[in-house]
């Protein structure tokens, strides 16, 4: 049954043990040096199958402490691989710093060191020992990763056990190389780099194919996370779509401008319409107010001197009230309006009020 490759990076087993702490205060931790430790993970100790599982740890039982392979003593760790160390509290110790460029972390977390040359002894799958760019750590030293198509290759196979759901162990097999990408190393026979195989083929292992993934049913597909390349004619549809889309939008606003605007002219010249319309009437008013002025001055008082009138005066006439009349026009009226309708300026002038003799232009008494 073929497996899929994984990616493992060992971190330090974390053991929960109580640490003495008094609120925010920094209690030291104290480091028994005569107590003799062992490491689990290269030890020849069998302990919590830490074989199995390759899962880093020591005998120490503190999270703020490692074993010293020089002494094999507890000391305080001086650098970490990861950003957050579960079970770390702040209160009680600041968080180790990571290394920067041209050092590495160990996986005891004891201090930075210079990165490892090429040949050199590194801890199990750490790559990120050796120097260089395109380097790999196989069977525990750094090499190059660049070997060449039909060239010679090394490889080492590593068995994991995990634990599923349900409490099943699963075994999962690790075959790593240093062929160069789009092949990878044939370590039955030839232990040469053979070109990986495209999707559909028959495969193994993940590093067989050139996705990089090998389904559960050992054949190479595309993985989850692959990047899928767009058609070009499908950023012309996406191109013509937007333009489209812009320019209904444009003709959209457009003709609702046009809409508002023509509104807006009516209203203006609806407003100046009338106001030159209600000139016309007041001007009408006007020359009959003049009219009947100059004919009761000159023609019932021809010897009084008539009095020159401002534009903005106008004067009312105080004659005896026609009740007839009067009543007439409150009987038939329509409505019971405040309001009288403007005399139109073709209409003729009004009567002289009654009691006005036409002749001699004598006042009724």
């Amino acid at each position: 049954m073929p497996v899929n490759m994984l990616l493992v990076t060992f971190t330090s087993k974390l053991i929960f043990c109580p640490v003495w702490s008094k609120g925010l205060v920094h209690v030291p931790i104290n480091v028994d040096h005569t107590h003799t430790c062992i490491d689990l993970f290269t030890g020849k100790s069998q302990l919590n199958g830490a074989r199995s599982s390759y899962q880093f740890g020591d005998s120490c039982d503190n999270i703020y402490l490692f074993c010293d392979p020089a002494t094999n003593t507890c000391n305080t760790k001086g650098c970490t691989n990861a950003d957050y160390l579960k079970g770390w509290d702040l209160t009680v110790r600041k968080m180790p710093d990571r290394c920067g460029n041209g050092t590495y972390c160990p996986d005891n977390n004891s201090n930075c060191v210079p990165l490892l040359s090429i040949g050199s002894h590194c801890e199990m799958q750490r790559d990120d020992e050796c120097s260089g760019q395109t380097s790999i750590c196989l069977n525990s030293t750094c090499f190059i990763k660049g070997a060449p198509m039909g060239g010679n290759c090394g490889s080492d196979t590593t068995n994991y056990v995990s634990y599923d759901a349900e409490g099943f162990a699963v075994q999962q097999t690790i075959i790593r190389d240093n062929c160069t990408i789009g092949s990878f190393c044939e370590d039955q026979t030839s232990y040469t780099c053979i070109p990986s195989k495209v999707n559909g083929l028959a495969c193994n292992q993940d590093r067989e194919c050139i996705s990089g993934t090998c389904s559960n049913d050992g054949t190479c597909v595309n993985g989850p996370d692959v990047f899928h390349t767009i058609q070009p004619w499908l950023w012309g549809v996406l191109g013509a779509a937007v333009t489209i889309f812009v320019l209904l939008i444009l003709g959209a606003l457009w003709v609702l401008h046009r809409y508002q605007s023509n509104l807006e002219h009516e209203k203006i010249a609806k407003f100046f319409g009338d106001n030159e319309e209600f000139g016309r009437y007041a001007m009408a008013d006007r020359d009959d107010e003049d009219t009947s002025a100059s004919s009761y001055d000159g023609g019932y008082f021809p010897d009084r001197p008539r009095m020159p009138m401002l534009a903005n005066e106008s004067v009312v006439y105080l004659t005896t009230p026609d009740y007839i009349k009067s009543s007439s026009l409150s009987t038939h009226s329509k409505r019971n309006a405040s309001a009288t309708r403007l005399r139109d300026a073709n209409a003729p002038p009004p009567p002289p009020p009654l009691g006005h003799e036409s002749g001699n232009g004598a006042l009724f008494s």
